[in-house]
């Protein structure tokens, strides 16, 4: 009798964990798929779909040239307000070779990351009080600044977001251009970490990845400051997501941060 309630606790336990894995936690619509033609400049990408040429707004600043390439499968989205705008579309995503489909919209890292901490069963943080967005420190705004209770105590949690859609060999990488603003930040949360206050990174994975590392061939001073503020008491927190179906989903699994590289063949050659 007992092996028999053991073994149903183990399924129950195991089903427990596909459900968390497999959270949906932001739907983002239906979506039509098209192929890349060009990129006249960093916020604008031409998408043919049929004969048809779309004009779409491109929400990312980044070079994303492993995914912008003529002709890979883009997805697109009508916007709700596309009569007060020169564009009536947003891209959404690219696909990789494999067929993953990479979600390249930063305006929705929000509402991604907001849905995310504020699910106590999968958020780093468990459990919060209160969440408010873009708060001034400094010279900067931190994306949020959490609250949350711990023996009848306020405990202060700053965290800024970013959006990692760069991956080679499971190798999640940021960022995939110069980043001056992403420095200013580890800065301001390594004050944050000095005044008393928590501090932390949230890296949303887009592409399905094993390990993180600051991408040093593209920004060397970023490599530089990350891992100072890891040695300051800045938290880091990878977590992967994925796309599928106009929807995204908290995946679960534990992505490693990795040594500084850049630092190891630096000394070996000295």
């Amino acid at each position: 009798m007992k092996d028999k309630e053991d073994k149903v606790n183990q399924e129950n336990k195991k089903n427990t964990k596909t459900k968390i894995n497999n959270k949906l936690i932001y739907t983002i619509g239906n979506c039509q798929n098209g192929t890349f033609v060009d990129r006249p400049n960093r916020f604008i990408v031409n998408v043919k779909i049929d004969k048809s040429i779309f004009v779409c707004h491109l929400h990312d600043s980044g070079r994303i040239k492993e995914l912008l390439y003529v002709p890979n499968k883009i997805s697109i989205l009508k916007a709700k307000n596309f009569e007060k705008r020169k564009t009536m579309y947003d891209i959404i995503s690219a696909f990789a070779e494999d067929g993953e489909e990479i979600l390249i919209n930063s305006s929705l890292h929000r509402y991604i990351s907001e849905n995310f901490l504020n699910d106590s069963e999968i958020s780093p943080f468990g459990k919060i009080e209160k969440l408010r967005a873009e708060v001034k420190y400094g010279d900067s705004r931190i994306d949020y600044l959490l609250e949350k209770q711990i023996d009848n105590k306020t405990e202060r949690i700053w965290v800024e977001v970013k959006g990692v859609s760069l991956s080679v060999n499971k190798i999640a990488m940021f960022p995939d251009a110069p980043s001056e603003r992403a420095s200013r930040h580890l800065h301001e949360l390594m004050k944050i970490k000095n005044s008393g206050d928590r501090a932390a990174v949230l890296l949303l994975i887009f592409r399905d990845s094993n390990y993180f590392r600051p991408r040093f061939e593209t920004d060397k001073v970023f490599n530089k400051v990350f891992y100072e503020a890891i040695n300051m008491g800045v938290e880091i927190y990878p977590v992967q997501f994925f796309l599928k179906d106009g929807k995204i989903y908290y995946k679960g699994n534990k992505i490693e941060i990795l040594e500084d590289i850049n630092e190891t063949d630096s000394c070996n050659s000295r």
